[in-house]
This record gives C-alpha cells, structure tokens and sequence, in this order.
C-alpha cells in the first residue's frame, strides 16, 4: 500500500520539523500548515500515518529479528522473566496464563519494558543477550523524542505554551512492547481476535507493523476500516489521558487487531479448499504516558460552553496500572473505560500511596 492510497490521513514529519534544519519562509509555511493537519486529523480519526518520522529503519527491523527469536524460545524460557503488577507489568506478557482463559483472551504475547534508566521499576531481561537490550532502549529514546515533538505541536494549536507538556513528560514513564501473534487458523477468529477493540491508556502511541496487516480503526460513523501498514511510515493515535488533556476535542479512538484480508488471495489446494492457516504477525508498539504523579484534568483552553468540562482530575500513574491490571486479569482490553471500573485502593498492589505507582520495589 502507499501513501496516494491510505486509508488515514498521512503527515510528513520532515515538514514539521523541517524549519529547524532549512529555516526558510518557505519551510515555516509548510511547517504550519502540517502541524494544523496534524491537529485536524487528531480531532476527526484520532489516527495518522507519520511519513520520514526519523527513526532509522535499521533500528525497527534489530527489533524485528529480536522478536522472532525471543518469542521462538521455550515457554519455560520465556516464564523466567514473566511479567506481573509487582514486577512493574514489565517482561514477558501471554495473556492466555495470566487470565488463565484461552477460549477468549487475546491470541498474542507481548515482552514489555519501560524506561531502563529507571531503578525504581526495573526491566527483565533475556540473559546473555545485551544486543536486544541495547536495541529497545535506543528505540525507546528515539520514540519519546518524536513525541515530544508531536505535544509540543498539539499544545501550540490550543495557544498553549509549547512545552507545556514536557514538565508532565520528563519522567519517561512511557511503555514499550514488542508484540507477537502466532500462526493462527482462520477459525480461531470466531472466538479470539489477536487483540480486541480498545483505547490505548496515554498519550500518544508511535506503531510499527509487519506486513501481515489486520489493524482496523473505529470511523467516527462507527464502522471499522482498515489500516494496513505503509513501509517507511509509522502509525500513531491519542491515547486516553492525552485526549482527557484535550476535554475530547482530540479523539481517543478504538482499534483492534483483527483477521486480515489475504493478501494476494490465497489458491484453493487440489481439493479446492483455501488454505485455513494465518502466518504469524509482529508490531513494535511504544505507548507515550504522562508521569506517574502527573495529574490529568481538561485544559480551561479546550472549555467552552459548546464543550464544557467533560472530566475530574486523575493521577496518570493510577489510570495506567489500573488498565494494565485489567487487561492481565482478563486477557484482553476493554472497549470503553471509566473510573468506576477501578479496583478498590485495598486490592491494588501499588495503594500506599502515588509516588509508588507500578513502583516494582514497593512491597
């Protein structure tokens, strides 16, 4: 697929950026304009395609080979670095044994990490593997730098200073996955999609896909469509607390990994069958979180009496492990989320109080 035919509207970030390597007027005017496409995408789909987003292609397909190999390993392998909410929801993640539901949870695995300069919430590692390290920490850094430079944008369309957002961003309490769904057959779907409709929990999420597509974003008319993957871009969505941020003036939009159209269409075998086996598909997604302390209320500049205040304050940290503890305990996300579907402070295991959020040291 190419850009001509994309199903989401799709931003250059080289003209974003482009006025601090060509300062020209030519270069802020092309800058303007796709910064308020930008903006306007956001607030009508709630998705994008990011074309020359800068992250070297080098880096995503290390992550790549990385996750063929590590997914490829034994069960009992990987359980050595399993994942879990005293273990800061980093390491390996099966949803089919952590809710202990294989006939719905989602038919993927994930290896989590957040950001490994933090000791407080420290990341599992394969042993004897220093590479993969390296490479998902370059990533992760190179990630929260186009996505700093995404909030700085959305926070000058508003008339807000554009560092706004960085105080509430600095701490890199971001989420990074490597995901892998296995070969599947083209029954399993009419149980268990690869990962049912949901929002994701932050701020911005930056998307990286094999070809293997599936991907379909909910329309504002309430439709699925498809968004495959375009080589050389990335495919990025506001979050919950981002739109939160923005009173829903930006759009927090559902998506869901679902069974793809074949690709070509598959040849019936001498029997005249078409074949039932679906390859096995890989992502690399990197989830943007405001801090953990960061309290997320609705700007007064997105406050108007056409879009009155929508929401009460919340604790970033708070909403995060609520909906990660959700999605481990039932093996899937939600489609919708509200307040009321958190657990009683008594039942999490990070209660005591905020500056513990999905601290992996407390108790």
């Amino acid at each position: 697929m190419s850009t001509q035919d994309a199903s989401l509207p799709v931003i250059d970030y080289y003209k974003i950026i482009a006025p601090s390597i060509i300062d020209s007027p030519e270069a802020r005017e092309e800058s303007e304009k796709e910064k308020h496409r930008l903006f306007r995408a956001f607030i009508e789909v709630g998705f994008v395609y990011l074309a020359n987003h800068s992250i070297p292609d080098f880096a995503y397909e290390n992550l790549f080979a990385h996750a063929k190999r590590f997914f490829a390993l034994p069960e009992e392998e990987k359980a050595k670095i399993e994942t879990g909410e005293k273990k800061a929801f980093h390491g390996w993640f099966a949803p089919h044994r952590t809710s202990g539901d294989k006939t719905h949870s989602d038919q993927k695995e994930a290896f989590d990490i957040g950001d490994d300069n933090d000791p407080t919430r420290p990341n599992q590692w394969p042993e004897n593997w220093p590479e993969f390290q390296d490479d998902m920490n370059y990533f992760f850094q190179k990630c929260h730098q186009v996505h700093l430079v995404l909030l700085r944008v959305l926070a000058q369309q508003i008339g807000i200073d554009e560092n706004f957002f960085e105080p509430h961003v600095n701490a890199k309490d971001h989420f990074f996955r490597v995901l892998y769904y296995p070969e599947t057959s083209r029954y399993s779907f009419k149980n268990r999609l690869r990962a049912g409709a949901h929002t994701d929990y932050g701020t911005l999420t930056l998307l990286f896909s094999d070809n293997s597509g599936g991907l379909q974003v909910r329309h504002a008319n309430g439709q699925y469509i498809d968004a495959p993957p375009i080589p050389g871009c990335a495919i990025i969505n506001v979050g919950d607390l981002l739109a939160r941020w923005f009173n829903d003036i930006l759009r927090s939009t559902e998506h869901r990994v679902v069974e793809p159209a074949p690709k070509p269409a598959p040849k019936p075998d001498e029997n005249g069958n078409i074949p039932e086996i679906l390859p096995a598909r890989y992502a690399i997604a990197w989830f943007g979180h405001p801090n953990r302390d960061a309290l997320v209320e609705p700007l007064e500049q997105c406050c108007t009496l056409d879009n009155p205040k929508k929401y009460g304050p919340v604790y970033a940290g708070k909403h995060v492990v609520e909906r990660l503890a959700f999605l481990h305990k039932k093996g899937k996300n939600t489609a919708t989320w509200d307040e009321s579907m958190q657990r009683k402070e008594e039942n999490t295991h990070a209660a005591e109080s905020l500056p513990q959020l999905v601290d992996a040291t407390a108790g």
